[in-house]
């Protein structure tokens, strides 16, 4: 009896190794394949990250074959690329003109406010639904001094206030999502301002709007003494014909208002913003990009990378 009962002992005991030696090595193998997968995803990851910086050097290679003296919706950046095979993956990108939107740091050229500009931005903001004086605040952000701006300006005082401190940026802004950051932006504010502005620094002067690529929403703003209807018009005949010169444009305004100024108004382009996607197996990689033209004297068609980033 007692060496059935050891017998019967032995036989479990035996059991259980095997129960447990099967289940370690399943896990195990499990760790295995988890990091397998983990490798997988890492290089896919990588691979997909070189696709996008070729999806770069396809934007640049656009811009550099294009004409810079005039740029218009008509021209070959303006077409995207889309669904791009490229072994297992696909690349996709779109290029559009930033000097189509206000630029927020014509706000301050050489560390002085811009009259012309602020009047631009607060006829902008207007348009939105929004206060004029939002203006006020992003003149501070740029601005080096201490005094602060009109109605709704805020310096270093106003921001060390708040529950999360901090300061103006007193510097060019570099993306315009710097608003988040700024008085009276809450995300509702920015997100009805975005879609028509951008942060373009060029030391010691401003960027003009490109008249060819600009929404309508952009030109009234302005062209404020010019009627919404023919505005309409022009964006509408600019998709076959643009402007080739600034001449042109100014003939255009003089006809509707001989009193109006188009010195904020140009027909070409510097600065592009880039939107490459690549998709490859389970890997989704998105990248945001701002390019300068021109940069380099020596090759006036060369493009110069300014920042990016990646979407989420």
């Amino acid at each position: 009896m007692k060496r059935q009962r050891q017998a019967g002992v032995a036989a479990i005991t035996a059991v259980m190794i095997v129960a447990v030696a099967a289940s370690a090595v399943s896990f195990m193998l499990a760790q295995e394949a988890a990091t397998l997968d983990q490798a997988t995803m890492v290089v896919a990851r990588a691979q997909a990250d070189q696709y996008a910086r070729a999806g770069l050097d396809w934007a640049r290679g656009v811009l550099a074959a294009d004409d810079p003296g005039i740029d218009a919706l008509t021209d070959g950046w303006a077409q995207p690329m889309v669904g791009l095979p490229v072994d297992r993956a696909v690349v996709s990108g779109t290029i559009s003109d930033e000097q189509g939107k206000f630029n927020l740091d014509n706000l301050v050229v050489n560390d002085q406010p811009s009259a012309d500009d602020i009047a631009i931005f607060r006829q902008l903001l207007a348009s939105l639904g929004l206060s004029p004086d939002l203006a006020d605040a992003v003149v501070d952000w740029i601005d080096t001094n201490s005094t602060v701006s009109g109605n709704g300006g805020a310096e270093d005082a106003w921001y060390l206030a708040q529950p999360r401190p901090g300061r103006a940026a007193d510097q060019p802004m570099v993306q315009a999502e710097e608003l988040y950051r700024i008085r009276g932006f809450d995300p509702a504010t920015v997100a009805k301002v975005l879609p028509y502005v951008t942060a373009l620094y060029q030391p010691g002067t401003r960027t003009l709007i490109n008249i060819n690529t600009a929404s309508a929403v952009v030109i009234a703003a302005a062209l404020p003494a010019v009627p919404a209807s023919a505005i309409a018009q022009m964006i509408q005949r600019r998709t076959t014909k643009p402007f080739a010169s600034t001449a042109e444009v100014a003939q255009w305004v003089s006809s509707l208002n001989p009193t109006a100024s188009t010195a904020a108004l140009g027909v070409n382009t510097r600065f592009f913003s880039v939107h490459v996607q690549v998709a490859q197996d389970d890997v989704q990689v998105a990248t945001d990009a701002l390019m300068v033209r021109g940069a380099n004297a020596s090759a006036p068609g060369a493009t110069a990378l300014v920042w990016r980033r990646a979407r989420f």
